[in-house]
């Protein structure tokens, strides 16, 4: 950008070195390439706003540029080739599919044999669950007669 040679950077730092003295020049020179710094990240940052715009003006310029390239189109197809070709992209698409959920071995359907003996397993699971509520029923009432009779007999020692 600036055509600036050894030369003139010989020139600069000698003139720096004579007006600022030799006691404050890193001091200077810190604050110098501190400016430097932020200027570049400043262009850095308006570059690639630029370069955002760019982009974006491009993508309203064609906007179907994504389609184009994902249906395979060419330019200078009419309205209804491009129909025509996109309707045929999509039926390969499920005939694909269709194949390979055919090929695909299905899980074998439930005969009324493995059916029965599925709802008796259930049958047996609730049966047993049940059972196991009455247990625990039956238990909790003999601790609850337990605990009253022992607690009446405390009572009837102490009077």
């Amino acid at each position: 950008m600036f055509d600036i040679g050894a030369p003139e950077l010989l020139i600069v730092a000698v003139l720096a070195l004579v007006v600022v003295g030799p006691k404050e020049l890193p001091k200077l020179l810190r604050t110098v390439a501190g400016f430097m710094r932020k200027a570049r990240e400043m262009a850095a940052e308006f570059r690639s706003g630029v370069e955002d715009l760019a982009a974006e003006v491009e993508r309203e310029i064609d906007p179907f540029e994504d389609l184009r390239k994902e249906e395979g189109l060419r330019p200078g197809m009419s309205a209804r080739e491009i129909t025509d070709h996109i309707l045929a992209n999509r039926e390969a698409e499920e005939a694909a599919e269709a194949n390979k959920s055919a090929e695909k071995p299905e899980k074998s359907e439930d005969t009324p044999a493995k059916l029965e003996s599925k709802s008796a397993k259930n049958e047996s699971k609730s049966a047993k669950s049940e059972s196991d509520d009455a247990k625990t029923d039956q238990k909790t009432k003999k601790s609850a007669k337990t605990k009253k009779t022992s607690s009446n007999g405390t009572e009837e020692g102490s009077r």
